[in-house]
């Protein structure tokens, strides 16, 4: 009976330590004293300071305000992924996933295949999950865009509306751009008036003051690598030690004080590592080339972490290096081919091209394909092309010329 009232408390320990170290890892460097300080509220021996109260000069002369707001839009949604709406350990890791996936203003942007592969799922599953999110405040959040944001923002009021009103806000969503052909409903307004009501973006309520990016490191690549962490944004945290007591809430509540002081450095020593290994790989862009293909199951391997693990360590963490500042996710991009080409790579390449192309006749996306394959000496298909287009936000070439016209 001993051993497994003993085994069960290293269970407990054990549990207790994952749910604080996850939201330190993952919580930006300005969020941290926020949080530090709401765990300090329920343990005595806690004591955090704060690292600064007013401005700070970055070593590119911009002056920038440590922002500390009450709560933030993770810590908002962390909170709310628990039974019963994510009532299992893989619903539970798959929502964290998204949720690192989740920007600044509340839009989910991440690549749900890659999600699935982190978490060993369909990819049917993590859509499934992120549905959930539509139940989740502030509503809206989760969603890929405005349109579905909305969608998710109606879906929450499903229960406290009619379904002829549920299906005309839905309609009037649908049909946005020409809303005003409802306007002879008899119920029109009152559509309108919960349009009126959701937000756009989701997120915009955590959005009222406006963030500054706080690098976590500093990266200078010379002669060598020199790699230094941020710790003036670091909060100073104490343990207020107790007077000698056997009772067990007072022991859990100091071992709990000692866990959170070594989970922070541990906090900062996994991303010293991560990130000594991002700049190792991806050396050739710090002294002015291109980004190398880096994925983070390579980052994984070798660390001996779980991808999971990777995937929270570099949600909402920057670096700042002479080149500017620059989210860790920023440097993970997937091979195009069996070479050691990156897609970050071929964009460059395609910037190139559309910027000294001929404005009389600009590339196609067939041509460019056809530059592309001669250039890297591989093999793709014009969809890709296309792809690649759009996410940089380039017009096709028929728009290119009509606007070259107009600039003309």
């Amino acid at each position: 009976m001993r051993s497994i009232n003993l085994e069960f408390k290293q269970k407990q320990s054990l549990n207790l330590s994952l749910k604080l170290w996850l939201p330190l890892l993952q919580l930006p460097l300005q969020e941290l004293s926020n949080h530090l300080e709401t765990l300090s509220y329920e343990n005595p021996f806690l004591e955090v300071k704060r690292p600064y109260e007013s401005t700070v000069t970055s070593s590119h002369g911009l002056v920038e305000e440590l922002v500390l707001s009450h709560e933030s839009l993770h810590e908002k949604i962390m909170e709310q992924i628990v039974p019963p709406l994510f009532p299992t350990p893989i619903s539970q890791k798959v929502a964290h996933e998204i949720l690192c996936d989740i920007n600044e203003e509340g839009y989910f942007d991440g690549d749900i295949e890659q999600i699935a592969l982190t978490c060993h799922v369909y990819q049917e599953y993590v859509e499934r999950i992120r549905a959930r999110f539509s139940k989740l405040e502030p509503y809206g959040v989760g969603a890929r865009n405005s349109h579905e944001s909305l969608v998710f923002q109606l879906d929450a009021l499903s229960d406290a509306i009619d379904d002829e009103l549920y299906h005309l806000v839905l309609k009037m969503i649908e049909q946005m751009a020409s809303v005003h052909k409802f306007s002879t409903h008899g119920r029109f307004e009152e559509a309108k008036a919960i349009l009126k009501k959701f937000s756009n973006p989701p997120a915009l309520e955590f959005q009222a003051t406006p963030r500054q990016i706080i690098p976590d490191f500093y990266v200078d690549v010379e002669d060598d690598i020199r790699l230094r962490a941020n710790n003036d944004y670091y909060p100073d945290v104490l343990i207020s030690e107790p007077f000698s007591s056997k009772n067990e809430s007072v022991k859990e509540k100091l071992k709990e004080a000692r866990d959170i002081v070594n989970l922070l450095e541990l906090r900062k020593s996994t991303l010293y590592k991560i990130v000594l290994i991002i700049v190792e790989k991806q050396l050739s862009f710090f002294v002015g080339g291109e980004l190398k293909p880096l994925n983070m199951a390579h980052l994984a391997d070798e660390l001996s972490f779980a991808e999971s693990t990777i995937s929270r360590a570099i949600s909402n963490k920057y670096i700042e290096s002479k080149q500017g500042v620059f989210a860790l996710k920023s440097f993970f991009t997937n091979a195009v081919s069996t070479k050691e080409l990156s897609s970050s790579e071929i964009k460059n390449f395609i910037n190139q091209q559309i910027e000294y192309e001929e404005k009389s006749e600009p590339l196609t996306d067939d041509e460019l394909l056809e530059r592309i394959e001669k250039r890297f000496s591989i093999k793709m298909v014009r969809r890709t092309i296309t792809k690649y287009r759009k996410l940089m936000n380039v017009a096709s070439s028929k728009e290119r010329k009509k606007i070259y016209k107009v600039q003309a």
